[in-house]
């Protein structure tokens, strides 16, 4: 899996927001009930045929965290869709100052 790990220190509706206005415009948001993803909240982002999924990542939702990237409160992966749009959402919020990083899973 590749991940776009973010480095923001909003809540998750305000990083959601972010993520939604500078990376994914024309995108759907909704908050949904991450039960089934670890517990808590998370965003998804839906445009035809494309999802994408915002999450946090801490320890308090132990199914998507990711210890060893533990200085990123959150990420973005494709749950359907081609990852390269990881690439595209890096640029566009490294040029607005989000500091990320993409890193894919060995």
């Amino acid at each position: 899996m590749t991940r776009l790990y973010l480095k923001l220190d909003d809540s998750l509706e305000k990083a959601a927001c972010r993520v939604g206005d500078v990376a994914l415009p024309r995108f759907r948001s909704e908050l949904r009930d991450g039960l089934n993803l670890g517990g808590g909240d998370y965003f998804l982002f839906a445009d035809d045929g494309a999802e994408v999924l915002l999450v946090c990542n801490d320890a308090d939702h132990a199914e998507v965290f990711v210890p060893e990237r533990a200085e990123f409160p959150y990420y973005c992966y494709v749950w359907e869709g081609d990852d390269s749009m990881l690439e595209s959402m890096k640029e566009a919020l490294s040029a607005v100052g989000v500091a990320c990083e993409i890193e894919e899973d060995a």
